[in-house]
C-alpha cells in the first residue's frame, strides 16, 4: 500500500508540473501588465471650449450675462458647460485696469429681466420667481453664489463682488425699470480688495452722499444676522442718500455690508425675501434725519413694487487679476 500511495503522488505531481507549464508566461503576464496599466491611468480633466463675450445678452432661460468692459484691456469668457439650467450662471473675467479713476464697470451674471439689443426681455417668472411684487415674493425665493480670484490680492488691486437687486416701483410686471426713478436698490457687498467701507455714519455735510447705519441704543452696530449652514455671519445694514445727485436726490440705497466675521461664508447663501424686509425693518434703528427718514419709507420695500433681476458680478477698479463667479443660481 505504501509503494502504491507513492506512485499516485508523483502521478498528481507530474501532472500538475505539465498543465502549469503549458500555461506558460504569455498567459499570466497580460493580465499582471494589465491590472498595472488600470491602477496607474490618470483621470484626464474634461477641456471646455472658452465662449468669450461682450455686451449683453442671455444665455439661457431668464439667465443672462452683462460686460462691457473695453476688449482692448480685459476679456470675459464662459463654458457652455458650466452656464446651464441645472448651474446656474458663471465665467471668468481676465480683467486689466484701463486707468482713469473710478470704477471701470460692472461685469454680471443677471437672473431675471435684461436689456438686451436695445430691448428689454423679462424674466420668466415659471423658472426664475421673477417678475414679482414684493407682497408676492414666495418664502423659499433664494441664490446661492460662489466666487474665486487668481492673483486678486496685489496692492493695485481694487475690486468688490456683489449681490444687486433690481427694483422698480413704478412700472408693470414686464416694463423695462426707469433708471432714473429707481428709487430703492439693495446691495449686498461680499469679497472685496482694497475697498474699505467704514461702520461709521457719514452725516450731512459738504458730500453728495450721506449714510447712517442700524444700531443698538448704546451705540453698536445691529447687525443683519444671515445663518448659512448652520453658521451666522454679521452684516452692517447701511441707508445712504443723495445730494446735489439729479435723479438720485430721491434713491434710498442699502448696502448689507460684511461685519467682524472670521470669514466669509464659502457659499452665500440669501434668502430673498427675508434680506428685503430686513432693508425695511432695520431703517427704524438708523439715525436717519427726518427729512430723509420719510424718503425712506416712500421707496424702501413697498408691497406694491416689482422686483425684476437680481444681478452678481464685481465692480473692478484697479489692477491686474482673474475674477471668478463659480456658480450664481436662482431657487424659486
Amino acid at each position: 500500500m505504501k509503494t502504491h500511495f507513492n506512485s499516485l503522488n508523483i502521478f498528481f505531481l507530474a501532472a500538475f508540473l505539465f498543465i502549469l507549464s503549458s500555461c506558460g508566461e504569455d498567459s499570466i503576464e497580460p493580465y499582471v501588465e494589465e491590472t498595472i496599466e488600470e491602477e496607474e491611468e490618470e483621470v484626464i480633466e474634461p477641456v471646455y471650449e472658452k465662449i468669450y463675450f461682450h455686451g449683453s445678452g442671455t444665455i439661457f432661460n431668464s439667465y443672462a450675462l452683462k460686460n462691457y468692459l473695453d476688449e482692448n484691456f480685459s476679456t470675459m469668457y464662459y463654458y457652455a458647460e458650466k452656464f446651464n439650467a441645472d448651474f446656474g450662471g458663471s465665467y471668468i473675467l481676465e480683467y486689466v485696469d484701463e486707468g482713469g479713476s473710478g470704477m471701470d464697470s460692472y461685469p454680471n451674471v443677471t437672473i431675471g429681466g435684461v436689456k438686451s439689443g436695445g430691448s428689454w426681455i423679462s424674466g420668466d417668472k415659471n423658472t426664475v420667481g421673477m417678475p414679482t411684487k414684493i407682497k408676492d415674493i414666495s418664502n423659499t425665493l433664494s441664490f446661492e453664489w460662489e466666487t474665486s480670484q487668481v492673483n486678486a490680492k496685489d496692492s493695485d488691486d481694487k475690486w468688490m463682488a456683489s449681490i444687486n437687486f433690481i427694483f422698480d416701483n413704478y412700472g408693470t410686471e414686464t416694463s423695462e425699470p426707469n433708471n432714473s426713478s429707481r428709487d430703492y436698490d439693495v446691495v449686498v457687498m461680499h469679497q472685496s480688495q482694497n475697498f474699505d467701507d467704514s461702520v461709521d455714519d457719514k452725516p450731512i455735510g459738504t458730500s453728495t452722499t450721506h449714510w447712517y447705519f442700524a444700531r443698538n441704543i448704546d451705540g453698536s452696530l445691529k447687525p443683519y444676522e444671515l445663518e448659512i449652514d448652520g453658521k451666522k455671519y454679521g452684516y452692517a445694514v447701511r441707508y445712504k442718500f443723495f445730494i446735489n445727485a439729479g435723479d438720485k436726490n430721491n434713491k434710498a440705497h442699502v448696502k448689507f455690508i460684511p461685519f467682524e466675521n472670521s470669514e466669509l461664508p464659502p457659499v452665500l447663501k440669501v434668502n430673498v425675501k427675508n434680506i428685503i424686509n430686513a432693508s425695511k425693518n432695520l431703517m427704524q434703528y438708523a439715525n436717519i434725519p427726518a427729512e430723509y427718514l420719510e424718503l425712506a419709507k416712500n421707496n424702501i420695500a413697498l408691497d406694491n413694487a416689482w422686483l425684476k433681476s437680481i444681478n452678481a458680478g464685481y465692480e473692478v477698479y484697479t489692477g491686474n487679476s482673474t475674477l471668478k463667479i463659480d456658480k450664481f443660481k436662482i431657487e424659486k
